[in-house]
């Protein structure tokens, strides 16, 4: 059995599969980079926080929590990220700051003669 069909209906059919392939390529993608695992190493970690390795390091000396086993240092997803809420500060917008005024500034004048 042959099904021939015009140039005019295959470039129709092109044009409703396109949006379809380019979203299933897309969320295909999106779901790679979520990462569902709930410890990461060193790096990973990194790249989740968007900073360097070295700043891992340093927040673990100032008591990010990682896990330690058989030497192998992996940090929960979720652990860091409550150390990191317990470590925000709220901040006043600037219509919530108090201006206090300025104190006009002080010249002293010294002079040799008395």
């Amino acid at each position: 059995m042959n099904i021939n069909l015009d140039d005019a209906f295959i470039a129709q059919i092109v044009a409703g599969l396109k949006p379809v392939i380019i979203a299933t390529v897309q969320g295909a993608i999106k779901d790679a980079k979520s990462d569902s695992r709930p410890y990461l190493n060193r790096t990973d970690m990194a790249k989740y926080l968007g900073v360097s390795q070295s700043t891992v390091g340093a927040w673990v000396k100032d008591g990010l929590p990682v896990a330690i086993v058989d030497g192998r240092k992996l940090y929960g997803k979720q652990t860091v990220n409550q150390w990191l809420k317990d470590h925000e500060i709220a901040t006043e917008t600037p219509s919530q700051q108090q201006k206090t005024p300025k104190k006009p500034a002080t010249i002293a004048v010294v002079t040799g003669k008395r």
